[in-house]
């Protein structure tokens, strides 16, 4: 006899300021987290590859046992609860992934593996200032997805944002001998496109539901995607692990090994709390708000030289070099904030023919509708509608409404001003 599924803990905050603490909250955890690697690269261990392989590894098995931990139950308002309730309401116990999103969980777990492993081919050669904004390249391949799929043309916005993150990650990467161009290549390239489509995988299998109405839940989800993670990242690290003096590397790994703990940590915290967000919002907006990283990346570099010298990467001296790498930043951050409060929110109803069956499901599936509620009365159905502006709200959302079976009727209001979401 199976027991009833107990009710996700969701508690009386806001949906949105749960969304805005889930992605800030990712993006200071990496911050954090690329602090780490940076500092144990530049200080204790000069192998950049070495590093890479043994702290994700690590990594793994520190996860599953932060995960086996969490999973520990507990009595809560009268029903037992695992103690990573609290970080993702969706989470009951460390299990395997059902077989739907198991898919999206291998390919987003290889793409991960090849933007992890240019991400340590690159953190050897510059700081945490430019490697953070580096990221955010991500979202110009998002923005591109979308429009590809959408069959759309971009918005004045959209092209703004292309624009200024592409050339704002190319100023902070300025050096006083030029270009890094073998850094921007792999920024540009691999390490960008892989991480776009880890983030689309991590997107749709977040958002798998079961019969029970339950998602799988963000901390799991980490777990087996850095298993396939570290399996593809270790095959492309082989070449240069053969090469490597192992004896000496294990031999001084008590200097390093709580550096890889933090770093460890950190990124978990960081990708449960991304990953959760992605199944709330939309990925553009998500990577928005994350964007508070880039903002840490030169104080962090600062201070931590300051402590430590030579420990965050090399300080180019000349105020020239920093005024072109805190405009970078500048238009990096710029960017994903117009993109992120560029949106117009709208809400639609819609009315349907007599004996027409559940449609919410086709409602849900159509990319810009944020939420469906089913109404008692003279309409059936409310729809939240978020664009970025009111024709792509006509061309994108309301022609897909109107070829679903059964609607009979259609009304579309434009939110001007809303109160109480924070």
């Amino acid at each position: 006899m199976k027991l009833p599924t107990p009710p996700r803990n969701v508690g009386h905050r806001s949906a949105i300021t749960l969304l805005y603490a889930l992605a800030i909250g990712s993006g200071l955890m990496r911050a954090f987290s690329v602090s780490f690697d940076v500092f144990a690269i530049n200080v204790l261990i000069s192998n950049p590859i070495a590093y890479g392989f043994l702290s994700q590894w690590i990594s793994w098995i520190i996860t599953t046992i932060l995960v086996a931990i969490l999973s520990i139950r507990w009595k809560s308002r009268n029903q037992r609860e695992s103690l990573g309730s609290n970080l993702d309401p969706d989470f009951r116990r460390i299990s395997l992934p059902p077989k739907e999103p198991t898919k999206y969980i291998i390919l987003g777990g290889i793409l991960a593996g090849v933007s992890t492993f240019f991400y340590y081919t690159l953190v050897s050669t510059t700081d945490a200032s430019a490697i953070l904004p580096y990221g955010q390249l991500t979202i110009i391949y998002l923005l591109v997805g979308d429009l590809l799929a959408e069959k759309d043309t971009p918005t004045a916005i959209e092209i703004q944002c292309i624009l200024s993150v592409l050339f704002g990650a190319i100023l902070v990467g300025v050096q006083p001998s030029g270009f890094n161009l073998w850094a921007l290549i792999i920024v540009i390239g691999p390490m960008n496109l892989a991480s776009a489509g880890y983030t689309y995988c991590m997107r749709k299998a977040k958002r798998y539901k079961n019969d029970k109405g339950r998602r799988f839940d963000s901390l799991n989800l980490r777990l087996w995607t850095l298993l396939f993670l570290n399996a593809s990242m270790s095959l492309a690290m082989i070449p240069s692990l053969i090469q490597t003096n192992w004896e000496a590397i294990l031999y001084s790994l008590d200097s390093f090994i709580y550096v890889i703990i933090g770093s460890s940590v950190t990124i978990f915290l960081s990708v449960v709390m991304y990953v959760r967000a992605l199944g709330m919002g939309r990925m553009a907006v998500v990577n928005s708000l994350s964007a508070i990283s880039v903002v840490l990346g030169i104080p962090i570099t600062l201070i931590g030289n300051f402590v430590f010298p030579g420990a965050f990467g090399a300080i180019a001296e000349g105020s020239f070099i920093w005024t072109l790498k805190l405009f970078g930043v500048l238009l990096v951050l710029s960017a994903v904030i117009a993109l992120e409060t560029s949106d117009v929110r709208s809400l639609i109803v819609v009315k349907v023919r007599p004996q027409t069956g559940d449609i919410i499901e086709s409602l849900w599936a159509i990319n810009g509708v944020e939420s469906v509620s089913a109404l008692a009365g003279k309409h059936d159905y409310l729809l939240a509608v978020r664009t970025r502006n009111l024709g792509k709200t006509r061309t994108k959302i309301l022609k897909r409404v109107q070829g679903i079976t059964g609607i009979d009727e259609i009304e579309t209001l434009v939110v001007l001003k809303e109160f109480g979401r924070l």
